[in-house]
């Protein structure tokens, strides 16, 4: 009876053993009884060691939903940045087809002083630097589509292809600026050849 009673005091967990101590009684010798407790300790071990792998299983399984949800979520951000980034794009469109407009009345405008004999070669000067111009702003919102068409919800530099597209928005913006005052200094001209004629 004090063998038992030592080898309690001397294992780590008193709970490691799920027998009674009838069933320590039972035994016929020591062996029997060391064998019972090492069968304990292995069916207490296999039961910790599945729940560590169910928690495992439940970590694997709750990361994969989180990443669903970012996924889904990071995708739905990109659509409407993408949407955004296409409004503004109409918007610049817009705007260019209206400057090219007033480029065609300005043209039209200079061929009808031409008939009246009035000297127009400054604002044709001009009209041909703005038409360049133009070129440029449509070659900038071309990039600025291509940037934007770059953003992609599934490759990892989301944030920098934004960056670039806002960058190339802007760029596009300044060119039809540059544009608009081109424009704007044909029609002075314009206008000074005018009145030099009257």
């Amino acid at each position: 009876m004090v063998i038992p009673i030592l080898l309690l005091l001397f294992l780590p967990s008193s709970r490691i053993f799920a027998f009674t101590p009838a069933d320590f009684q039972l035994a016929a010798t020591f062996q029997e009884k060391l064998r019972m407790m090492r069968e304990q300790r292995e069916a207490i071990f296999d039961d910790r060691q599945d729940k560590r792998y169910e928690l495992k299983d439940k970590r694997q399984e709750i990361d994969q939903r989180v990443a669903t949800r970012q996924a889904q979520a990071k995708r739905k951000v990109v659509e409407n940045i993408k949407r955004i980034f296409g409004k503004i794009l109409n918007r610049l469109n817009s705007a260019l087809s209206r400057l090219d407009k007033m480029a065609d009345r300005i043209a039209s405008r200079i061929d009808k002083l031409k008939e009246k004999g009035v000297n127009t070669s400054a604002a044709e000067t001009q009209i041909a630097e703005a038409e360049e111009l133009g070129s440029d702003a449509k070659a900038a919102i071309e990039g600025a589509q291509a940037a934007i068409d770059a953003i992609d919800s599934e490759s990892a530099g989301v944030r920098d292809a934004v960056y670039s597209a806002r960058e190339a928005v802007r760029n596009a913006k300044d060119a039809l600026k540059k544009y608009h005052k081109a424009l704007v200094e044909a029609i002075r001209e314009l206008k000074a050849a005018a009145a030099l004629r009257e």
